[in-house]
């Protein structure tokens, strides 16, 4: 496959309009693609047809672009580039169509208030009145998604294809979407959320087979002309409320993961890991803009440290890095961000590619449940009423994730396609609210041959229950509470007592004991002495505990070789340092020896690896503001005694101590990243 060793990637951001003269007539490919190849990009995706709907190239379906004044930019590109050695990935949007929502009113999604997409305006949600949004459930529209393809793979020879916008960003109501639910179900459409209803939760599982469903048969109508054409389907929806229909399904659909995120290092760090371990084929690939911190912001590029930090991050993980650059509106580029900056930056990353890709070593893995992106007790809300607010299924493994990075613990973050096979010694389950009955079927597997488990929060499955010998009944009708230690969980809340308690700001879930056999109670619940929420109070300014009760807050249940705690809320989500490391004391008594150990800074990541036998570590500066700051004197110990590291590229041998049976490797200093091999 063409993507194999490919990890300096670019792509030109160009949804530009016709009304004004002016708009892409200044388009130069021989500028862009000679800017491109100086800068060391190994593959360009090249946009056919945008949001707009207005082609980039003589459409026999659909209306061309008429800054063009004819002229075929995609042909134009695809040959310099091949001539200049650079292989093509062609943009295509899908449901997000200005043309076909014009055009073909009858195709047009339908919100649950009866509006299509552009007679909103500046409301949020891509409710902004900018974009024309389709329903892919429409045959019409299948149809012209289908023309469209096989035109293009007929026109034009190139490597691989982007099909964007793999989602629907609202609930449809259209008439082929109520069709399609009659005739599956012989029910109408929901009007209400009802996560505690089973037929509301296959509503929504429903959703997400159709907007599979669709993306395999885009990718289909794509493969029929050319099979070897590779097909990557926008991902990054993955981290988005149920809304929009987007789940690791979508992995039945593509080649390889790919999509664009435009927040920090640890945002990054945590879907690197989910994208290289759902994805299909290696490199999975992670765009992220030139515009910092987004392209909202046309005008300003980020520092060249924070773009290296990007691309090695990305590289770490075996994923390639795509620079979203924004073409101006007359179609000229910045000729100098690749000439000076993204050279700069490719000629340092480019050393180290043939070190990654193998097996990360780790003690623990976050499971990212992709269907399980909802709040359980958002029952009784009209349709119309529903929040789009990523709320605890995403803050919850993605605080896990800083906990663990913070504390150097080793970790990975998996998909439900790895849970049949994954080998960490905890799988963290991070208010997981719904578990499946494979993935369960997975789970209690992975007990049964010893692994553990820590699950915060709802237990989204009986069979869990049964697991732990409990069975759910409710949830605090206090809204702020506390975890008091019991003497048998003194260790692990080490800076709490029954006087002074684990800060919970929310409600616990509720339990009652089934099976108390080889059942611990770690911290009992403590609720303050008024309800919250009421103007009665103790403390004015706060919720103070004042009632302690029996009901159990966190538990460790043995199951043969296994142990399976259950928090009754996310304690990962906590701010306060003692309470964050709380969560960390749960997850190290789940672990033995951890792979490796180390007093990098919270800001640093560790990510050890093993490929071809040899074993490499790298070590990434992620601190989320500009200018970043070196960091001194950090270790990281391995077992055995008397081994030797050296850094990657440069061969420099690094400083070592022996401690009894490990090696203490040292580094003097580290700015931005340092890899290097322990032999």
């Amino acid at each position: 496959m063409w993507i194999e060793g490919n990890y300096r990637r670019n792509l030109m951001d160009m949804h530009i309009d016709d009304w004004n003269e002016e708009f892409l007539t200044k388009i130069n490919c021989e500028e862009y693609v000679e800017a491109l190849k100086d800068a060391g990009v190994q593959a360009a995706m090249v946009k056919a047809k945008p949001h707009t709907g207005l082609c980039y190239y003589p459409a026999s379906i659909g209306r061309m672009h008429k800054g063009l004044h004819g002229k075929d930019f995609l042909g134009e590109m695809i040959q310099r580039c091949h001539e200049a050695g650079i292989a093509v990935e062609v943009y295509f949007t899908q449901v997000f169509d200005n043309w076909a929502y014009e055009n073909h009113p009858e195709w047009r999604t339908v919100g649950p208030d009866g509006k299509n997409f552009r007679e909103y305006r500046n409301v949020g949600n891509f409710k902004t009145g900018r974009y024309g949004i389709v329903c892919p459930n429409n045959e019409g529209y299948r149809e012209y998604v289908k023309e469209n393809l096989q035109e293009l793979n007929r026109n034009y020879q190139f490597e691989g294809m982007f099909l964007d916008m793999t989602f629907w960003p609202d609930i449809c109501y259209c008439p082929s979407c109520r069709k399609k639910y009659l005739e599956e179900t012989g029910r109408e459409l929901p009007r209400t959320l009802r996560w505690d209803r089973k037929e509301f939760r296959e509503f929504v599982y429903l959703r997400e087979k159709w907007m599979a469903d669709y993306a395999k048969f885009a990718t289909a109508a794509i493969k029929e002309i050319n099979p070897e054409v590779t097909v990557e389907h926008q991902f990054s929806m993955i981290t988005s409320p149920w809304i929009n229909a987007s789940s690791e399904l979508l992995m039945e659909a593509v080649d390889y993961a790919g999509g664009d995120y435009y927040g920090g290092f640890l945002q990054q760090s945590f879907i690197n890991k989910y994208y290289k371990n759902v994805s299909p084929a290696l490199p999975f690939i992670y765009h992220t803009s030139r515009c910092d911190p987004e392209l909202v912001f046309h005008t300003t590029t980020k520092t060249k440290e924070e773009l290296l930090l990007h691309v090695m991050t990305a590289l770490v993980h075996d994923g390639a890095f795509l620079l979203v650059d924004a073409i101006n509106p007359d179609g000229s580029i910045v000729p100098d961000i690749y000439h000076g900056l993204m050279k700069e930056v490719y000629s340092i990353t480019r050393r180290y590619e043939s070190y990654v890709s193998g097996a990360f070593n780790h003690n623990a893995a976050i499971w990212f449940a992709s269907h399980a992106k909802y709040d359980p007790d958002e029952n009784g809300v009209d349709t119309c009423d529903k929040s789009f607010d990523r709320k605890i299924y995403m803050d919850a493994p993605v605080s896990a994730s800083s906990i663990l990075r913070s504390s150097n613990l080793p970790y990975e973050v998996i998909g439900s396609k790895n849970l049949e096979g994954e080998r960490a010694e905890v799988i963290i389950l991070s208010n997981v609210a719904a578990i499946r009955e494979e993935e369960m079927d997975a789970l209690e597997a992975y007990v049964k041959r010893g692994g553990n488990l820590y699950v915060s929060g709802p237990i989204g499955n009986p069979r869990l229950e049964k697991l732990l010998g409990v069975k759910v009944i409710g949830k605090t009708g206090h809204q702020f509470t506390y975890l008091s230690p019991t003497k048998e969980g003194e260790e692990i809340f080490e800076k709490f007592s029954r006087k002074v308690p684990l800060t919970i700001p929310m409600a616990q879930y509720e339990i009652e004991t089934v099976d108390e056999n080889d059942i611990t109670v770690l911290a009992t619940q403590t609720l303050p002495y008024t309800m919250t929420g009421t103007e009665e109070f103790a403390a004015i300014h706060s919720n103070p505990p004042g009632i302690y009760t029996d009901q159990p807050g966190v538990i460790r249940k043995k199951a043969g070789p296994s142990t399976l705690i259950w928090s009754a809320a996310p304690i990962e989500l906590s701010k306060p340092y003692w309470s964050r490391q709380v969560f960390y004391n749960i997850i190290r008594s789940l672990c033995g020896r951890l792979v490796f150990e180390s007093n990098a800074p919270k800001y640093v990541e560790v990510i050890n690896w093993y490929k071809e036998g040899r074993n490499y570590f790298a070590l990434l500066n992620q601190q989320e503001e500009a200018p970043i700051v070196p960091v001194y004197d950090i270790y990281v110990e391995v077992e055995g005694a008397g081994k030797t590291a050296k850094e990657l590229v440069s061969g420099k041998v690094l400083k070592t101590e022996v401690l009894g049976d490990r090696t203490r490797i040292l580094i003097d200093k580290l700015e931005l990243f340092i890899l290097f091999e322990v032999e």
